[in-house]
């Protein structure tokens, strides 16, 4: 759970300063890997991804999912219009493909 709000602060920090994040959940997590590991982004892409965890890197989805908390919580942390749409539709697309058999 301590950790989880970690993540919460970190996401919220960086949603609070970064409007291009609050559209970008791969941006985000960019950033949000950035202040837990300087340099991160300089990495190669595998290293991270196959050492997150050894990395002290959060889940991808851990961040996603605190994006979308927070976003619901504080409307002022949300994406632009555009991309608010867009996040809409996939929702509907991924709630019919959930009860597909």
């Amino acid at each position: 759970m301590r950790n989880l709000k970690t993540i919460e602060c970190k996401v919220r920090t960086i949603l609070e300063k970064d409007e291009e994040a609050r559209n970008d959940d791969m941006l985000l997590y960019l950033k949000v890997c950035n202040t837990c590991l300087k340099g991160t982004g300089a990495m190669p892409f595998a290293e991270v991804m196959a050492q997150y965890k050894y990395l002290g890197l959060p889940n991808f989805e851990s961040v996603g999912r605190t994006r979308r908390k927070l976003q619901e919580k504080y409307p002022e942390l949300a994406g632009n219009a555009r991309v608010k749409k867009l996040r809409k539709s996939r929702e509907q697309d991924y709630r019919r493909y959930a009860k597909e058999e």
